[in-house]
């Protein structure tokens, strides 16, 4: 017992070790500023400087670090004016991560400031931001609505900021939503409302989303003079603010990739080249990971129309394991692009290949996507303890005692759950076993049984076409005897592979990989549909009639199954040249609240013990009509003809 700990709490540390120090730098500097901060008096010149470092560190990973600091140092001096900073500074974290629920609670929290405050810009602000974080989730209509209701208090409370923020949001929302034209008209309106008090980055942002539209639909001509007005506002405020310059690092990438757009569609490839360059040249730890997957897509497009398909090669080979680990919804589409580009060499073989590599990672690449988005679950439904977290207790003797008696208590109450449990446990397994071994002593014996009766049936007509195959390479053979031959092998093979393909599907409502959907529907009126197709086929050899007193029955039934059922009955079978008088009744019965099915004269009931393939057909319908609680029966020596009857509950 002692040794299996020791390697439990060897792993524990092995495993925390490098995150510890890959985190190490990170806490160093954290540090430091708090020491700074600490030395200044709880004044306002504390909150000032943490202020100062809030608004410098708007990019991860410290955003949310210096914005909780501020926060709490604010409500300990109980000072509002701050609060509504840091609380705003909080909700822009949440705002980046697209995280609408926690993004929504610091909302609230904004608005409780801002009467406090005089002002409801940034309470305005993040109200916006909840309507692009929405669309980001598909959620379009209630990010319509918050837009639009945004937009009014904006316009309430003569808050400029608020009305560019809901025009940009509003905006984005009808991007999402395939609506170009809607999108460009509100972000126009944007456009005009600038003020030269407005926000810089929400006059950067609405520009960015009016040279993406004008950039899509082709209008080049129009595209350039909003990627200038946003490239000149990025320089003037970089230059005013240099010790905040990595806050602006993704506005600046995202620039140079409207920049290579343009020159891309102007096929100037010079001036792209040199803007992908600058694009390289500012990617960092602070940048928006996607804007570096963005500069990779684009790189790819850059060799594929100078027609660099060695670099193109070269580069997805570079970036997919970060693709894999980090952006797996992607890594299908980088490598499938990877083939089309060795198949366009003529590397057929490699592109070949590629693609095999795909098909053999499909597996694991669903499953990593499933992690991801469990993650992403997790983040979106997790508010940072650090946001909520209270004053520490005193006494550090005193809180590990508390901590040590709690941990006692849970333990003891677990394994108070887990002898019950236990227990519970031992006796469903006992039956799951037993229901287990059952079930594959079932399913070996239906294996065994699938093996003996399909051996012999693909065997024979696989010999033939095998025979009549060989025959063919005869150089003698005369042509009449080829084409007689090449008859017998087309024939063949068809019936194998319709056998083979009723084995399969039986196998698969067997395993249970077939699923029925019930839809409530008019039978009657479905049997007429089936009949009159079934009449009014070329040169049929089936003439099916209906008898029934029913104008009218509803019931819940697969609908596409039913009709393959009587599509099959009123069927002939293959090289089946006989003249087939079918009859369908339908009758209703009351006391059983059944509704019964007679087809008389099928030519499926005739062959059913001399062709395995009908036979098969027949077990499917069983299986079907079973499923529903219904009968199904065959008889083959019937007054009539050959009568197939099924009965299905109402």
């Amino acid at each position: 017992m002692k040794r299996t700990l020791w390697i439990i709490s060897s792993w524990i540390c092995g495993f925390f070790y490098p995150l510890m120090a890959a985190d190490t730098d990170l806490w160093l500097y954290e540090d430091s500023v708090l020491e700074v901060a600490c030395s200044m008096p709880p004044t306002l010149v504390r909150l000032s400087y943490l202020r100062d470092m809030a608004y410098k560190h708007q990019h991860a990973p410290y955003n949310v670090f210096f914005a909780t600091r501020l926060y709490e140092e604010a409500c300990q001096q109980r000072n509002a004016f701050y609060e509504n900073q840091g609380a705003y500074y909080l909700a822009s974290y949440y705002d980046k991560k697209h995280d609408p629920d926690s993004l929504t609670y610091w909302v609230d929290i904004l608005k409780s400031y801002a009467p406090k405050v005089g002002t409801y810009d940034y309470y305005l602000e993040q109200k916006a931001a909840i309507a692009r974080a929405l669309a980001s989730k598909r959620k379009i209509a209630k990010a319509v609505l918050i837009s639009k209701e945004t937009l009014g208090e904006s316009l309430q409370h003569r808050s400029s900021n608020g009305e560019l923020a809901s025009y940009n949001s509003l905006g984005c929302v009808y991007t999402v939503s395939s609506r170009p034209d809607e999108a460009l008209s509100v972000l126009l309106k944007g456009y005009n409302a600038f003020t030269p008090n407005a926000k810089v980055s929400l006059k950067i942002d609405i520009l960015s989303r009016i040279t993406h539209l004008y950039g899509t639909a082709g209008n080049d001509s129009l595209n350039l003079k909003y990627v200038l007005e946003m490239d000149t506002l990025l320089q003037n405020v970089i230059s005013q603010e240099p010790e905040a310059r990595k806050n602006w690092t993704n506005y600046e990438v995202d620039c140079e990739f409207k920049y290579i757009l343009y020159y891309m569609n102007c096929q100037n490839f010079v001036a792209v080249k040199k803007h992908i360059d600058k694009a390289k040249e500012l990617l960092g730890e602070h940048l928006d990971p996607v804007y570096w997957l963005n500069l990779q897509l684009i790189q790819l497009q850059y060799y594929g129309r100078t027609n660099e398909y060695d670099k193109s090669i070269a580069l997805i080979d570079e970036v997919a394991p970060i693709v894999l680990n980090n952006y797996v919804s992607t890594f299908a589409t980088l490598i499938d692009y990877k083939a089309t580009i060795q198949h366009d060499m003529g590397d057929l073989d490699g592109g070949i290949d590629t693609r095999m590599y795909l098909i053999r990672m499909q597996d694991s690449l669903d499953n990593t996507f499933s992690a991801n988005q469990l993650q992403q679950v997790k983040e979106i439904y997790h508010i940072d303890e650090h946001l909520l977290k209270q004053q520490k207790i005193q006494g550090t003797n005193y809180s590990r005692g508390i901590m040590f008696l709690g941990i006692l208590i849970i333990l003891m109450f677990l394994f108070y759950l887990y002898t019950r449990y236990l227990s519970k446990e031992i006796a469903i397994t006992e039956k799951l076993t037993a229901e287990a071994a059952s079930q594959a002593e079932a399913d070996n014996m239906a294996k065994e049984r699938l093996k003996s009766e399909i051996s012999h049936d693909i065997r024979t007509p696989l010999n033939v076409v095998v025979g009549f195959a060989e025959l063919l390479t005869d150089p003698e053979l005369d042509p009449e005897a080829k084409e007689e031959y090449g008859q017998i092998i087309q024939s063949n093979a068809e019936n194998l592979l319709s056998y083979i393909n009723s084995i399969l599907e039986l196998s698969r409502l067997e395993s249970g990989k077939i699923k029925y959907q019930k839809l409530n529907c008019d039978v009657i009126h479905l049997c007429q549909q089936v009949l009159q197709r079934i009449n009014s086929r070329e040169n049929a050899t089936v003439v099916a009639v209906m008898q029934t007193e029913i104008e009218e029955q509803w019931m819940e039934i697969d609908i596409k199954w039913f009709e393959a059922l009587l599509t099959n009955l009123l069927a002939p079978m293959e090289n089946d040249t006989e003249q087939y008088q079918v009859i369908v009744r339908v009758k209703l019965d009351k006391s059983k609240s059944q509704l019964l099915f007679d087809v008389v004269n099928t030519p499926l009931g005739k062959t059913h013990f001399e062709n395995k393939t009908s036979s098969i057909r027949h077990e499917i319908h069983a299986h079907f009509v079973h499923y529903f609680r219904g009968i199904y029966k065959v008889q083959t020596e019937a007054i009539e003809g050959p009568t197939v009857s099924f009965a299905l509950p109402l």
